[in-house]
C-alpha cells in the first residue's frame, strides 16, 4: 500500500500526528512537523499482551514515516518512564537525532543506549525545568509537572505565530517528596499568552476530585510494617522513584534495613547518585548474605516484580527458587503499586504462592493509600484548563472512553469558548492561524521486540510467528535430480504443534505429508516445470491442502527443495 506523505508544505500550519498513545495506554509518540523538518516528542513503547509469542515490547513503526524528511531533526522528551523513552534504541539505531531531555531522563536515556551498546550520532541536551530550547522553527520551554518519577516537564511550544501547551504526563502534588509543586504561576502566565492548542494526558480523566499526593503514602507503609511479624517485602515500580524514597523513609522509621532485590530499583537508586538527587544513608542497605542471617522482624526488602513478571524477583521468592533469598512464614509483602489491567489473574496467582509460604499480603484492598497514581485525577485536569485556557483542547494519553471523558471538563468548569477534539492515533492534525482541523488518517503499524534478542520484528514476522504458535509448522525438505528429474533419498519432514487426530502414531501424520509432498512434486514434473521454485510451491501448496482435510486447519508449511 503506498503511504501517504506527511509533509507539511505550509509553512505557517504545525501539523501534529499521534503515532501512539492516543487510543491506548503507552507506546507515545508524537510528530511536530513544520515543512520539511519532524520533531518528535517522546518514544515510547507498549508492553504486549500475553497472546504476542516471545514478545518484550512494541512501538510504532515509523520508518516510511521519517524517510519522507530524511530523517528526524530532534526528540524532545517529557519525562523517563517506558512508555515515553523505550523506543528510542531502537529508532536512534536508523534515524539518529539530538534529544533533549531533563537529567534524570538524560541519565536513564544514556544507560539504556550503552546496554544496547548504541553510540549516540548526535548529542542528549540535558535540560531543566525553566529551559527553553531554540530550534528552527520551535521555541521549546520545559515547564514543571509532577509524576511518579523525577523531572517531569510540560512543553510550551512556540512558532512565531501560534502556541502549544504538551502537558506530558502530570499530577499536581500539594505536598510532593523532594521535589516543588507542579509551576501552577507559570502555567497561568502561559495561559495568559494565549494558547492555541493544549495537549493534555487523560489517564485518570474518569476519576473525580484530586490525585492523592505521593506523600500519603509513607503512613500505611509504616502502619503495614508494623503489622508484620517477620520481615517486610515491599514491591513497587522500580521507575517510582518517588515511591521507592518513601519506602526507604518508612523502613528508617521503623529500625528496618534494606535489602533490594532486583536490577531496576538498583538503577533507580543508582540514577539518583548519579545525579546528585538522593543516597541513603549509610549502613541502611545490606546485602544478602546478612540479611539471611538478621532478626527476620528487622528487615526490609524492596524488590521488583508487582505485575507477576515471570522472571522477577517477587515471582522467583514465590516459586521458591530465589538464590539470595526466601520467604518464611510471618512475612509481609506489601503491594505499593496498581495492578496494570490484564494482569490481574498473573498477580493473583503470584499473591497465593506467597501466601502458600506463609507471607502475608498488604495490598490497596487493605488500604487504598497504599499507592497513589503519578497521573492527575479530574481535580487537576481542571487545574491544568483553567491555567492554560486553551483555544482548542485534545486530550492525549489514554483509551479514547479516557480521552472522551477528558474532553467534557472544559465545557464543565465553564471554559465554553474552548473547542474540544478527540483524536486516534494516526490522526493528522493541522494547527494555523485559522485553527485547527483534521486534514488526514494515516495507517500505523507497529515494530515488536524480541524478548530474547531485543532485535525489532517487522508486522510481518510477528503475524508469521502467531501463525506457527496457532496453527503449527510443517518444514519439508526434498533433493531432487536435475538430470532426470527424480527424487534423491527420502523425504524429510519435521512437524510441529500438530497432530493427526485419526492416528495416536508420532509419525502417522508426517508419513502423510510425505505422501502429498510426492504428489505434490511429480505434478509440477509432469507439467514440464522443474524449476526449484515452482517445485517448492507445489509441493508447500499439496501439503498444505492435505493437512487441512484431516485438521480442519492450515499450518504454516516451509518446503526447501535442492537440485543437484
Amino acid at each position: 500500500m503506498e503511504t501517504s506523505t506527511i509533509l507539511n508544505f505550509n509553512k505557517d500550519t504545525v501539523r501534529i500526528i499521534p503515532f501512539g498513545g492516543c487510543g491506548e495506554f503507552g507506546m507515545n509518540l508524537t510528530a511536530y512537523i513544520v515543512e520539511d523538518r519532524i520533531y518528535v516528542v517522546d518514544a515510547g513503547i507498549s508492553f504486549p499482551d500475553p497472546g504476542k509469542l516471545g514478545i518484550e515490547a512494541l512501538y510504532p513503526d515509523m520508518d516510511a514515516w521519517f524517510s519522507q524528511f530524511g530523517g528526524v531533526y530532534a526528540y524532545v522528551i517529557t519525562h523517563g518512564h517506558e512508555d515515553h523513552i523505550g523506543a528510542l534504541p531502537y529508532l536512534m539505531q536508523k534515524w539518529p537525532g539530538p534529544i533533549y531531555a531533563t537529567p534524570w531522563t538524560a541519565t536513564l536515556i544514556n544507560n539504556k543506549l550503552a546496554r544496547r551498546g548504541i553510540l549516540p550520532k548526535y548529542p542528549i541536551h540535558i535540560v531543566k525545568a525553566g529551559d527553553i530550547v531554540k530550534t528552527e522553527d520551535f521555541t521549546i520551554e520545559y515547564v514543571h509537572v509532577n509524576h511518579s518519577i523525577p523531572d517531569a516537564c510540560g512543553l510550551f511550544i512556540k512558532t512565531p505565530t501560534l502556541k502549544i501547551f504538551h502537558t506530558g504526563d502530570f499530577k499536581i502534588d500539594q505536598t510532593p517528596v523532594m521535589e516543588a509543586v507542579a509551576n501552577l504561576k507559570r502555567l497561568h502566565e502561559i495561559g495568559d499568552e494565549g494558547v492555541d492548542l493544549l495537549l493534555a494526558d487523560s489517564t485518570n480523566a474518569h476519576i473525580v476530585g484530586p490525585s492523592p499526593s505521593e506523600s500519603v503514602v509513607e503512613e500505611p507503609i509504616e502502619k503495614a510494617m508494623s503489622l508484620a511479624e517477620g520481615a517486610v517485602l515491599v514491591t513497587t515500580f522500580s521507575s517510582n522513584f518517588w515511591r521507592i524514597k518513601t519506602i526507604f523513609d518508612a523502613c528508617i522509621s521503623q529500625g528496618r534495613k534494606v535489602l533490594l532485590l532486583g536490577s531496576g530499583i538498583e538503577a533507580s537508586l543508582q540514577t539518583a547518585a548519579d545525579i546528585s538527587l538522593y543516597t541513603p544513608p549509610t549502613g541502611l542497605i545490606v546485602d544478602a548474605s546478612v540479611a539471611m542471617n538478621m532478626d527476620r522482624n528487622k528487615l526490609a526488602v524492596i524488590l521488583t516484580g508487582s505485575q507477576g513478571e515471570w522472571r522477577s524477583a517477587l515471582m522467583r521468592l514465590a516459586n521458591g527458587d530465589h538464590r539470595q533469598f526466601s520467604i518464611m512464614p510471618g512475612d509481609m509483602c506489601i503491594f505499593s503499586s496498581r495492578t496494570i489491567p490484564g494482569n490481574e489473574r498473573v498477580i493473583q496467582t503470584m499473591m497465593s504462592l506467597l501466601e502458600r509460604r506463609g507471607a502475608r499480603i498488604y495490598s490497596a484492598r487493605d488500604d487504598k493509600n497504599i499507592h497513589v497514581s503519578g497521573h492527575g485525577y479530574r481535580d487537576d485536569l481542571a487545574k491544568m484548563l483553567k491555567a492554560i485556557r486553551p483555544k482548542t483542547f485534545i486530550p492525549v494519553h489514554g483509551t479514547f472512553s479516557h480521552m472522551q471523558s477528558n474532553s467534557r471538563i472544559p465545557n464543565e468548569i465553564g471554559l465554553t469558548s474552548t473547542k474540544c477534539i478527540v483524536v486516534e492515533n494516526g490522526d493528522v492534525i493541522d494547527l494555523g492561524k485559522k485553527g485547527v482541523f483534521l486534514s488526514d488518517r494515516l495507517d500505523i503499524n507497529h515494530k515488536f521486540v524480541d524478548s530474547e534478542s531485543y532485535v525489532s520484528l517487522s508486522y510481518e514476522i510477528m503475524r508469521e510467528r502467531l501463525r506457527i504458535g496457532e496453527l503449527g509448522l510443517v518444514v519439508v525438505s526434498v533433493t531432487y535430480s536435475k538430470s532426470n528429474k527424480k527424487l534423491i533419498g527420502n523425504i524429510s519432514v519435521t512437524v510441529q504443534g500438530i497432530s493427526d487426530p485419526n492416528d495416536e502414531s508420532a509419525d502417522a501424520l508426517a508419513e502423510k505429508c510425505r505422501a502429498s509432498a510426492q504428489r505434490g512434486f511429480d505434478r509440477a514434473v509432469d507439467a514440464g516445470d522443474s524449476q526449484p521454485d515452482v517445485l517448492t510451491e507445489s509441493i508447500r501448496v499439496e501439503v498444505r491442502r492435505t493437512l487441512h482435510s484431516l485438521i480442519r486447519k492450515k499450518p504454516v508449511v516451509i518446503a526447501h527443495v535442492l537440485p543437484v
